[in-house]
């Protein structure tokens, strides 16, 4: 899974119309050849997963090429800080940008491995729920998500100096909606009645979270000195995701 740190301090491609030559069902060797012609794009992704990949990794391009200034105000301007809501006495701050660091602290990451890992998941588990929902709904998910992990830091760590960057909230919230998606089969994505009585469903959701508060161990590898994983976050975004999918599941799918 990919990490959230906090510091102490589709197209898709047209496929011929193949039949056995007597009105029936595809043939086999028409088949074979479509398979072997390697014709497919090399990500065959929904094209906001790309963008928002592209982002990320734009946005990590950028402060790296910026230098350590930049990047230390972008921290100061966009990332999640529990103590910016206790007020301009508790800690420096631009006025707002605790209010609006509730989303932009999902944009920042902590270096290189940081967002490409982030980005991978990303695009394993936003993927499918692009395809289903489209766009629009897709993005509720992913920022309902977001809000949700820095919703969770806050309760963990109100009026704390801590500073939270990464999209894992996000990821994390939309592995959650991918689950009844993944298992749902041919009959469509789970209902929340089926998604509860669903061995592999629950399976998966239980491995996730008992790995998310594995990575509460100190004493496991990080990815960043001086940096913990905000496994708060994750489980944050992972039942705000869930929650958002149910809910907009109720009016129906679009599948790209």
């Amino acid at each position: 899974m990919g990490q959230e740190w906090t510091f102490g301090e589709e197209s898709a491609v047209p496929v011929p119309q193949m039949t056995d030559g007597a009105g029936g069902g595809p043939d086999q060797t028409q088949i074979d050849r479509v398979l072997r012609s390697g014709s497919g794009p090399i990500v065959n992704a929904p094209p906001a997963v790309l963008v928002i990949i592209a982002i990320l990794i734009g946005i990590q391009a950028v402060l790296q090429w910026a230098g350590k200034d930049w990047e230390t105000w972008s921290y100061y301007a966009f990332a999640l800080i529990p103590a910016r809501f206790q007020g301009p006495e508790a800690t420096a701050m631009i006025e707002g940008s605790q209010y609006w660091s509730l989303v932009t602290y999902a944009f920042l990451h902590d270096g290189w491995l940081h967002v490409l890992f982030n980005s991978i998941w990303l695009l394993i588990f936003g993927t499918p729920v692009a395809r289903q929902f489209g766009t629009l709904r897709f993005l509720l998910i992913a920022l309902v998500a977001t809000l949700g992990g820095a919703i969770a830091m806050l309760v963990m760590f109100w009026g704390v100096f801590i500073v939270a960057v990464g999209a894992s909230a996000a990821v994390s919230g939309l592995l959650a909606a991918a689950i009844p998606i993944m298992f749902g089969g041919r009959a469509g994505p789970l209902s929340f009645g089926e998604f509860v009585r669903d061995r592999r469903a629950m399976i998966f959701m239980a491995v996730f979270l008992v790995m998310t508060l594995m990575s509460s161990v100190q004493w496991l590898p990080s990815f960043a000195d001086g940096a913990r994983i905000a496994w708060e976050a994750h489980l944050g975004g992972f039942i705000a995701g869930l929650i958002a999918y149910f809910f907009v599941s109720r009016r129906g799918v679009h599948r790209a």
